[in-house]
């Protein structure tokens, strides 16, 4: 192509590009990686107990847009994905927030897969990134309560004073096996409070599975700040009359550029089980906040078991996870991570 006639077309292009572009385009980022040393026992001699990780703890990018339609009228979308260092590629991210929607003084409505609502109140205590080791999913995580809902219909409500809620359908294309879950939360001064419900459709001849979770937190001044969740699971697997109770406490303190905290999570046994199976994790950490966007931490956490328990440390969103911890055994890490977020 001649040399001026190039010049004039990338010339055109770009003097056309911001009458072309109708979106504001974001891209975003979290990295999240530690060096873990996990320690558990054995399901039997020479089987995994553990070693020396490092764990890329849900690291992802995503893209969002949005653009102004008029009247206060906004068209929405994100898609995000989830990046894996031991395959060196970039996974699509079935599992993150991935939707398309309109936002305005109603409110927002989404279509896609988002967190539950159940999930949204789980973060409200969780003082641990819910991607650290020692996160309280680690125990909580029963009864899809901090999954995604796929195939979402989703509103979002606007914030009415300190008060907001959030309603979900996830429908099951093929077996009608669905999905309702709704949450209300309520933020003023130094209290944040949040009620959650999450129902699942079980195949017959199984029954549904319902989770209540109830979460708050509070600044109570000088640099403190306490957490508390208490969660109730009906008819976990879909067997009638499994339930579960499971609650956490948790603090920390504030001071400059530090944060000390620690916190513990208890899981009962199931309601009917032929043999004690709850657990509990006792975890502590410190943060360093270099920025409003980087921090380093340090974190030791460890699990204990009934006699038929098998909760382990580690989680949803740090990815090391040791399998094939036996029933009634313990687990126990450091961690040593870097966050970034862009």
């Amino acid at each position: 192509m001649n040399k001026k006639l190039l010049v004039a077309a990338i010339g055109a292009a770009i003097a056309a590009g911001p009458m072309m572009a109708q979106a504001e385009v974001k891209l975003y980022g979290h990295a999240h990686m530690s060096l873990d040393v996990i320690d558990q026992d054995e399901a039997a001699p020479g089987a995994d107990d553990g070693g020396l990780f490092v764990s890329t703890n849900s690291s992802r990018f995503g893209i969002r847009a949005s653009e102004d339609l008029g009247g206060g009228l906004k068209g929405v979308a994100q898609y995000e994905f989830l990046f894996d260092q031991d395959t060196v590629t970039s996974t699509p991210a079935t599992n993150r927030d991935n939707y398309i929607g309109l936002e305005g003084g109603f409110g927002a409505l989404r279509l896609g897969v988002i967190d539950s609502a159940t999930k949204d109140i789980g973060g409200i205590a969780d003082l641990f990134y819910r991607e650290q080791l020692g996160e309280s999913r680690a125990i909580i995580n029963q009864g899809g309560a901090d999954s995604r809902v796929n195939n979402g219909i989703i509103y979002l409500s606007p914030k009415l004073g300190g008060l907001s809620f959030k309603a979900q359908f996830g429908a099951d294309e093929f077996t009608d096996e669905n999905q309702m879950a709704a949450n209300v939360r309520w933020a003023g001064g130094p209290l944040t409070v949040g009620l959650g419900f999450l129902s699942t459709e079980n195949a017959d001849p199984l029954e549904d599975t319902d989770v209540i979770r109830l979460a708050g937190k509070f600044d109570v001044g000088g640099g403190f700040t306490v957490a508390a969740l208490w969660q109730d699971v009906s008819a976990l697997g879909g067997v009638d009359g499994a339930d579960r109770s499971s609650y956490g406490v948790g603090a920390s303190f504030k001071t400059g550029n530090n944060v000390f905290k620690a916190q513990y999570y208890i899981a009962d046994e199931v309601d009917g089980a032929a043999v004690e199976n709850g657990g509990d994790q006792i975890s502590v950490g410190w943060d360093h906040l270099f920025s409003k966007t980087t921090i380093g931490y340090v974190t030791y956490a460890a699990t204990s078991n009934d006699d038929g328990g098998t909760f382990a440390v580690g989680g949803n969103g740090h990815e090391t996870v040791v399998s094939g911890l036996p029933a009634g055994g313990d687990s126990s890490g450091l961690s040593v991570g870097m966050i970034v977020n862009f």
